[in-house]
């Protein structure tokens, strides 16, 4: 059901709300990288369906290298 009293606060909180969905998935990411079963921050999230950009955006890493890191871990790598 569309309440369309949610429209305004949605678009006001958005940033916000963005801000900590991505401090949670940050830290979700450490976290099961320093699982016993670790693989590289990158690779989790490539696995989650993130594409090299995001990934590279997200993590402040240099995006030929967050490829390259994908590209290995799809031919058995980490």
């Amino acid at each position: 059901m569309y309440d369309a009293r949610l429209e305004g606060f949605m678009d006001n909180n958005s940033s916000e709300m963005l801000k900590y969905t991505r401090a949670l998935l940050l830290l979700e990411v450490y976290r099961l990288s320093k699982s016993d079963d670790s693989a590289k921050p990158e690779i989790l999230l490539a696995r989650a369906g993130l594409t090299a950009r995001e990934i590279a955006e997200l993590l402040g890493k240099n995006l030929a290298a967050v490829a390259k890191s994908i590209q290995r871990a799809g031919k058995g790598g980490q």
